[in-house]
């Protein structure tokens, strides 16, 4: 009889504690890669103790979100068994464990402590800002940040996608606060973070925020025309003033369109410079990988060996051959190349699946569900010049936002179920 009462008590005690740290987890996640490391495992093996494990799985796997995820996680394991190099296929099959937070945020966060997790994410946002600008002003050093690239705890393209969430973020509160207090503070945060992200040398993050604020603006303002020419305004301005005031995004824009031109322009110079190695690898892949290879890719790991393979193969030379060789160390730089190459179309529709999953969720409300599809559109055009579903920071950024967003559909639904 005891230990019947007890064990719901020991339940909702290890939820609290589940919560608890999910706050910090979501403090953590922009600030501390232990943090995040850490974070997972606790919230992963509390998420295990807190029992009814059976009624949680039968939940999950009835989510098209979850498994969307679940397919395209195992689909890459399964393509290290045409994989030449599994042992660097396994590398990147690693990094998924940061996803398992989805699990803890998609099954086990009682409703009261969304707005705090989101309220903590902020505020690792804005210890990690103070520092970027404290890099960028020269008022201190940190670790490897200059400031020329003040980017404290992370790579600047990862760096830009937080800032552009954490904008976005900002903006939709303001949208729906009702204090003026609280009102003013985010928008002067929403500045704040929007010219972070101008000063640092991330272009992704920062088309990635001026695609994505007129689509906030849709689904915000009722007013569609007011909700445009607003948008519009606000974009430009933006633009203006960061093109004007920081060196980093002139000359990071100046040098995007010098070298779009020579592209456009056929130059013989045109696979040379940041973008130029980048064309000349994507070119590679979907005129010669991707054909050769198109149902299930190359394989997880061996996505750059088939590169040095058709530069011996195919005999390249000159800018060309230089482009590719420059960027065999790393990636495609583009996560739907990425996995066209090397899982194939199957597993470039698992990847979008995703996405798509996530979009249609059902969220009743408007502040949340304007989070998702904020996400979604950061993530994915972000996705067309970075790698970043196999990176530390950006697969946690996956796991909070995706899973709070299942999360909380889940806590609608029961609510509308029980009221029906």
């Amino acid at each position: 009889m005891t230990s019947s009462i007890l064990k719901p008590l020991k339940s909702i005690n290890i939820n609290t504690a589940i919560g608890y740290i999910a706050v910090v987890y979501a403090f953590m996640l922009p600030i501390s890669r232990a943090g995040v490391g850490v974070g997972t495992a606790l919230l992963f093996l509390l998420w295990l103790f807190e029992g009814d494990l059976k009624e949680k799985l039968t939940q999950l796997f009835h989510n098209k979100v979850i498994i969307a995820v679940v397919a395209f996680v195992l689909f890459s394991a399964v393509s290290l068994l045409w994989s030449t190099d599994p042992e660097l296929g396994m590398n990147t099959l690693r990094k998924y464990w940061y996803l398992l937070p989805l699990l803890v945020f998609a099954t086990s966060i009682r409703k009261e402590y969304f707005p705090k997790i989101l309220s903590a994410f902020l505020f690792g946002m804005l210890i990690s800002e103070i520092i970027s600008f404290g890099i960028f002003f020269e008022w201190w050093t940190f670790k490897n940040a200059t400031p020329q690239n003040p980017t404290p705890f992370m790579h600047h393209i990862q760096y830009s996608m937080f800032l552009a969430m954490t904008a976005l973020l900002l903006l939709n509160r303001f949208f729906f606060e009702v204090s003026k207090g609280w009102k003013f503070f985010y928008f002067v945060y929403f500045m704040s973070v929007t010219a972070n992200l101008f000063l640092n040398g991330g272009r992704t993050g920062q088309l990635a925020f001026l695609i994505s604020i007129f689509v906030l603006g849709f689904l915000t303002i009722k007013n569609k025309v007011k909700a445009f020419f607003i948008m519009v305004v606000l974009s430009i301005l933006i633009t203006l003033v960061a093109y004007n005031f920081s060196h980093v995004f002139q000359s990071r824009v100046d040098k995007g369109l010098y070298e779009i031109s020579k592209l456009l322009n056929d130059d013989a110079q045109k696979y040379s410079g940041s973008l130029g190695y980048r064309f000349a690898v994507w070119h590679e892949a979907v005129s010669q990988v991707i054909p050769e290879h198109p149902v299930i890719g190359v394989g997880l790991g061996d996505q750059m060996h088939i590169i040095e393979e058709n530069i011996e193969k195919n005999h390249y030379t000159g800018v060309y051959k230089e482009a590719l060789q420059i960027m065999i160390p790393y990636n495609y730089h583009n996560a739907y190349i990425q996995y066209a190459v090397q899982i194939g179309i199957i597993g470039l529709f698992l990847y979008l699946w995703m996405f798509y999953t996530a979009a249609r969720l059902d969220i009743v409300n408007k502040e949340y569900s304007n989070i998702r599809y904020m996400f979604i559109l950061v993530f994915c055009i972000s996705s067309f010049f970075d790698v970043a579903f196999t990176v530390q920071f950006p697969l946690a950024l996956f796991a909070l936002f995706i899973g709070l967003s299942i999360g909380f559909s889940q806590i609608e639904n029961e609510a509308l179920t029980v009221k029906g």
